[in-house]
């Protein structure tokens, strides 16, 4: 009987079942091999550890918020675009939106660069920011992960009400206070 073989990219769906369904915390080899029913001999074959195995999920989960979310055309602005992408995800996967962040865990500075890196390009692609400096699209996209996120919460728990034309002058706003 031949034995069942498991993939790299089977082990991270599982990670990201228990990612989206327990949070961070959760995944560990023996929960991820738990889940799939498997030992976690699999999991160490195809990772060096469980450190890798969660930095490649994430890697692997903002791929997917790229594509899904923050390059979404919505407007003709990119920054506008990028802040709205936090809101949609929090709408459309909030259980998502909340394990990557809103619940406590130790890859903040790791999310933090991932959306950085996004940010960056999706600005440079957008000839309004070609010229902007990596200073300058550093604190662009701070201030704009703070409002963003802080948005998308307060939308998630039903406090925040917002029409889109509403959200892009805020979006406004900050791009503006951000530039000045």
């Amino acid at each position: 009987m031949r034995k069942k073989v498991y993939t790299k990219k089977h082990i991270l769906a599982a990670a990201r079942d228990l990612l989206v369904e327990k949070g961070f915390s959760f995944i560990t080899a023996r929960n991820v091999a738990e889940h799939m029913g498997i030992s976690t001999q699999p999991i160490y074959l195809e990772f060096k550890n469980m450190e890798d195995l969660k930095l490649t999920l994430l890697n692997s989960v903002y791929e997917y918020l790229e594509t899904e979310f923050f390059t979404k055309k919505q407007t003709t602005d990119s920054f506008t675009n990028f802040g709205l992408g936090y809101i949609n995800l929090a709408k459309s996967d909030n259980k998502l939106y909340i394990s990557l962040y809103l619940d406590q865990h130790s890859y903040g500075q790791e999310l933090q660069n991932l959306s950085f890196d996004l940010f960056q390009k999706c600005m440079k692609s957008d000839e309004k920011y070609v010229a902007f400096s990596k200073e300058q699209l550093e604190k662009l996209h701070m201030q704009l992960l703070i409002v963003a996120t802080g948005m998308a919460s307060l939308t998630l728990s039903g406090i925040l009400k917002q029409t889109e034309e509403q959200l892009v002058t805020a979006f406004d706003t900050v791009k503006e206070n951000s530039i000045a």
